[in-house]
C-alpha cells in the first residue's frame, strides 16, 4: 500500500492494491474484495484447485483411461485462484449457498485432502502394489465421500448424521505426528463405497465404528494444529487410552455421528450450525476431549447473549472456548463468534 499521508477525508482514498503476479500495477479498489477467496485458497488450501481437476480428469479413477498413478499434488502443475474458484462454484451449483460457502467449503475440503496428501497408504501407486483387489479406488471414492461432505458442510447447517471418513494419527513416540490410518465412523461405510471396497477395507481392519477409543483417536487427529506441537498431541493423545466419559457412553449412535458432523466445523471453520436441538453432552464431552473451557447459552435476544459472553475468556488451562448456543430462532440474523468456537442450534422454520 502507498499513497499520501492519510486524513480523516482522505483515508480510503490513499489506499493502493497490489498482486505478486502484477507487482507495480495497481489494482482498483473492488477487486480486493472479490480477491480474498484467492488469499483463502492460497494460505489454507494451496493445493485445493490440483485436487479439483485431478478428480474432474478422473486422475484418481483406475477405470479411466485418465487414471494417473504418479498423482501427488507436489508434482502436479499448478492451478490458478481464478479457475479454482471456477471449479469451486461448479460443484456448488444449484445448492443453497450463502456468502461464506465458498470460503467454507475451501476449508473443509482443503484440510481433508491435505491430510490425506500426508497418508502414504493414499499414494496411488501405493495402493496398486499393497491393496487387494477391490481396494485400488479407495483415493477414488475417498475424494469422491470428502468432496460431497465439504459440499454439505459449506451449504447447509447439520441436520442428519451421515457416516464420515476421516484420518488418524500415529499414536507413538518419535513418529512425529504421522498419519497413518482412518476410521469410518458411523454405522456403515459411505454410500459411494461398493461392496468389493468394503471387503477390502475390511480385510485391512477397517469397519465402520463408532468406539471411544476410534472416535477421540480421530477427532484429536483432525483438531491438533502441527503449530501446537508433539507435546501437546502426546498430552491430548493420552485421553485416548483412558476409559470412555460416562456421557460417552450414554450417547446414541446418531448422536455420536452428529458430534463427529459438529467437531469436522469447528475444527476447520470455527463454527458449526445444527438444525434442531443437540445433546448438550455431545458437546460437553468434544469440551473435554480437546481442552476447551465451554460455556451453554440458551438464547434470549441478541443483546442477552453479548451480555452472557462478556467475561467468558480462555485459560491456561485449555486451548481456547467453546459456546453452546441453544434455542436460537430460525430468523435469527448471523451470529459473529469472535474468538470463539461456537455451536449454534436452530429451531425449526417458524
Amino acid at each position: 500500500m502507498e499513497g499520501q499521508q492519510p486524513t480523516q477525508q482522505n483515508i480510503v482514498s490513499s489506499l493502493r492494491f497490489y498482486t505478486k503476479e502484477e507487482p507495480l500495477m495497481a489494482l482498483d479498489l473492488q477487486l480486493p474484495v472479490c480477491s480474498f477467496g484467492s488469499l483463502v485458497i492460497e494460505y489454507k488450501a494451496p493445493d485445493l484447485g490440483k485436487f479439483l481437476k485431478a478428480m474432474q480428469n478422473n486422475k484418481f479413477d483406475p477405470s479411466s483411461a485418465n487414471f494417473e498413478m504418479t498423482w501427488t499434488a507436489a508434482e502436479a502443475p499448478a492451478v490458478s485462484a481464478y479457475e479454482t474458484k471456477g471449479m469451486i462454484d461448479q460443484v456448488l451449483s444449484g445448492l443453497p449457498t450463502h456468502a461464506d460457502s465458498r470460503e467454507h467449503f475451501v476449508r473443509i475440503f482443503g484440510k481433508l485432502t491435505a491430510m490425506g496428501e500426508s497418508w502414504g497408504l493414499l499414494l496411488l501407486s501405493m495402493q496398486d502394489k499393497y491393496v487387494i483387489s477391490g481396494g485400488r479406488h479407495f483415493r477414488h471414492r475417498l475424494c469422491q465421500h470428502w468432496l460431497e461432505i465439504a459440499r454439505d458442510a459449506s451449504t447447509s447447517k447439520i441436520s442428519e448424521a451421515t457416516p464420515i471418513i476421516l484420518l488418524k494419527r500415529n499414536r507413538h513416540r518419535g513418529e512425529g505426528g504421522r498419519l497413518t490410518g482412518c476410521e469410518v465412523l458411523g454405522d456403515s461405510f459411505p454410500r459411494n463405497f461398493d461392496d468389493g471396497l468394503q471387503r477390502a477395507l475390511n480385510f485391512h481392519g477397517v469397519y465402520p465404528n463408532l468406539e471411544w477409543q476410534n472416535v477421540s483417536h480421530t477427532l484429536l487427529s483432525l483438531d491438533w494444529d502441527p503449530q501446537e506441537g508433539l507435546a501437546l498431541l502426546r498430552n491430548l493423545q493420552g485421553k485416548i487410552r483412558s476409559q470412555a466419559p460416562a456421557q460417552f457412553t450414554t450417547l446414541q449412535t446418531q448422536e455420536v455421528t452428529l458430534m463427529v458432523h459438529v467437531q469436522l466445523r469447528l475444527s476447520c471453520l470455527g463454527v458449526a450450525e445444527v438444525q434442531g436441538s443437540i445433546n448438550a453432552a455431545c458437546v460437553e464431552v468434544l469440551a473435554e476431549l480437546l481442552e476447551y473451557k465451554l460455556k451453554i447459552v440458551k438464547f434470549q435476544s441478541v443483546a442477552d447473549l453479548e451480555t452472557q459472553m462478556k467475561g467468558f475468556e480462555g485459560d491456561a488451562q485449555h486451548r481456547g472456548t467453546l459456546v453452546l448456543v441453544t434455542d436460537l430462532p430460525a430468523s435469527t440474523s448471523k451470529i459473529i463468534a469472535g474468538s470463539h468456537r461456537m455451536v449454534l442450534c436452530y429451531n425449526a422454520e417458524e
